[in-house]
């Protein structure tokens, strides 16, 4: 297969968006789009590969996974062997146990379903895995392992439908895969079969040009494509969100306008062609598996060591040291390991033996990380706040694909009190509403919460597309139950403000407030509590053992009121329109020199936003004062 310069610089376009958008997000929102650049531009090399040699009659699935190995385990292997003994000096036990997990999935190749089977609360905060980014390795292995025998047998007994069989196969994931995004979002974005369809654009392509591709074609008309599939693959870079419901629908203009500049690449009078064909960008190029598999644990392994989001600056230096790591991979690792001539049993062996080493490394850590845990003194009293969540938690609250109904509401406080507060709202309102419940006297508490899914009827999260019916039917049972006297509301408003149609969010709220006072109810509006970028419970942990003060991990009131300006302001609307109350949490949770993330040794957090049971009892006898427990 002859060597594409045009490519190598169009995995540089792939790879910079990636970069910038993990060390600065609001730079470039859509830079996650440049993964699904990789995915095509792997499904048309790897089909090409496979095509020509299967025309010529010297294909071997022995000598393609040996390929493989020698392309991919010297680098990710040698990343990891690295990036362990760092992650064991910096990451508090329960990270270290779930990269445990993660590297022995990442060893076998099935990262992807680790990171979707422990996604949720409980789970370190994407941002905190070293890990996270083998999911797309993990997509592209399994492609590897299943494609190649199945093309195989297509070729040999049906070769005239090859092209038929992409096309099916591409269609049917791309159907999973809008299936799935109303449902679970999540696993359409980590499971090889719903992304399937971005490789087969890729080797759809790859068999199409092996074909001839089309007929001659005036020089115009590939200039016309290029231009407009850069235009529109630079506009889905910028432009994209991964809030508005990814890979669905969307994913295709990336992944055709990437096919698109394959297609044409091959035409040396095509500006965009000769763009790519840059020598900086093939220089990138040639960098991207490497820098793709640095960049990411380098800025992971910062925030631990900082116990925060890094600045600007120091994103900027993490970014370099990746690109020189990446290089000195490249020079001294990947590059001799392609170029020496070694027998394909000796790399099978030894792409068996680092998968091994993987594993057992794995075992390792994990052994480690609990005999940390085990371990007694202030850390382990501090991080023992992860797990100050409601007992109720599971039971009473939505979640994932589980949606519980009003009858299904979940009561606390005393059985025999004649008053009825409703808690609605999303996770916020979990805890809160289990302190309510132990401290009330004269009030019952009932539960009706919901993860990603604020009491904003007529607002629609992508991703969790029954939380707006689900919403609808509980304002109606909540302005229509008799039994209920006050309602709180309860939500997390900086992110549906800054990620999702913060018009559209504020219409629902407004709408629940009216609807809820026209019904004759008490309105209380939880203000947001404040938030932080690393878990509270493992950040106090590491401040006591490298000797640093506690009191420092907690924020000014005026940075409080500075993070919170627009949910404040958005309050501030909602309650001078109608009789609603605010609950002043910054007042009762913020003193004059910092906001309270612990009480002695017991953090007042379970992660970097929820408040545990402990925090929750400091704002439940504010709450059930103003709804009128008195």
């Amino acid at each position: 297969m002859k060597f594409r310069p045009d490519i190598e610089g169009l995995r540089a376009l792939a790879i910079v968006p990636v970069v910038v958008f993990h060390a600065w997000p609001a730079l470039l929102p859509g830079g996650f789009v440049g993964v699904d650049v990789f995915f095509v531009v792997s499904g048309y090399l790897i089909t090409t590969l496979l095509l020509q040699r299967l025309a010529a009659g010297n294909f071997s699935i022995a000598s393609f996974y040996a390929a493989r190995i020698r392309r991919i385990f010297p680098a990710l292997f040698a990343m990891l062997t690295i990036m362990v003994p760092l992650c064991l000096w910096l990451m508090e036990p329960q990270a270290l146990h779930e990269l445990a997990r993660l590297l022995g999935a990442t060893g076998l190749f099935l990262s992807n379903l680790e990171l979707y089977q422990t996604a949720g609360y409980f789970e370190s905060a994407a941002e905190l895995k070293p890990l996270l980014h083998t999911w797309s390795l993990a997509v592209e292995e399994q492609y590897y392992i299943v494609f190649p025998p199945l093309l195989a047998l297509v070729w040999r007994f049906a070769r005239r439908l090859v092209g038929l069989a992409l096309l099916l196969a591409g269609l049917a994931s791309l159907a999973y895969c809008l299936r799935l995004m109303p449902h679970d979002a999540t696993l359409a974005f980590y499971a090889a079969p719903a992304r399937t369809f971005e490789l087969m654009i890729g080797s759809g392509l790859a068999w199409w040009m092996q074909r001839g591709g089309a007929p001659v074609r005036p020089a115009w008309v590939d200039a016309v494509v290029g231009w407009v599939a850069l235009m529109v693959l630079v506009v889905s870079l910028v432009c994209m969100r991964a809030e508005a419901g990814f890979p669905g629908p969307t994913a295709l203009w990336p992944c055709v306008a990437t096919a698109a500049l394959i297609w044409v690449g091959d035409s040396s009078c095509v500006g965009a062609t000769r763009w790519l064909s840059f020598a900086p960008l093939r220089w990138i190029g040639e960098l991207s598996f490497s820098l793709y598999l640095w960049h990411w644990p380098v800025l992971a392994l910062l925030r631990h060591a900082l116990l925060d989001l890094p600045t600007p600056a120091q994103a900027v230096l993490a970014v370099a040291l990746s690109t020189v790591l990446a290089w000195a991979s490249l020079r001294w690792i990947e590059t001799p390991v392609r170029q020496a001539r070694l027998a394909r049993p000796l790399l099978l062996a030894a792409g068996a033996a680092a998968i091994a080493a993987s594993l057992a490394a794995a075992w390792g850590l994990a052994r480690q990380a609990d005999s940390r845990a085990a371990q007694p003194g202030p850390a382990a009293d501090l991080r023992a706040g992860a797990a100050d969540t409601s007992p109720d938690r599971r039971r009473c609250h939505s979640s994932g694909n589980r949606w519980l109904s009003y009858d299904q509401r979940c009561w606390f406080g005393p059985a025999k009190a004649q008053f009825t507060l409703a808690v609605w709202g999303d996770s916020h309102g979990v805890e809160l509403a289990r302190a309510l419940g132990d401290a009330a006297r004269g009030h019952r508490v009932a539960q009706l919460t919901g993860s990603n899914c604020p009491p904003a009827p007529g607002f629609d999260v992508p991703g969790r597309r029954r939380c707006a019916g689900v919403n609808a039917a509980l304002l109606e049972r909540l302005a229509d139950d008799p039994g209920v006297h006050a309602v709180l509301l309860v939500a997390r408003y900086e992110v549906y403000l800054s990620r999702w149609d913060a018009v559209a969010f504020e219409a629902g709220l407004a709408r629940a407030i009216a609807r809820l006072q026209a019904a004759g109810k008490r309105v209380l509006l939880l203000d947001p509590v404040p938030t932080y970028h690393f878990p509270v419970p493992a950040a106090l942990a590491q401040r006591a053992l490298r000797g640093q003060p506690l009191d420092g991990q907690g924020q000014s009131e005026a940075q409080y009121a500075q993070h919170q300006r627009d949910a404040l302001a958005l309050l501030q609307r909602l309650v001078a329109g109608s009789a609603a109350q605010r609950v002043p949490t910054g007042a009762l949770l913020c003193g004059a020199s910092s906001c309270a993330v612990r009480d002695g040794l017991y953090p007042l957090y379970f992660d970097d936003n929820h408040l545990g049971m402990r925090g929750a009892a400091r704002l439940a006898p504010a709450v059930l004062w103003l709804a009128g427990d008195r």
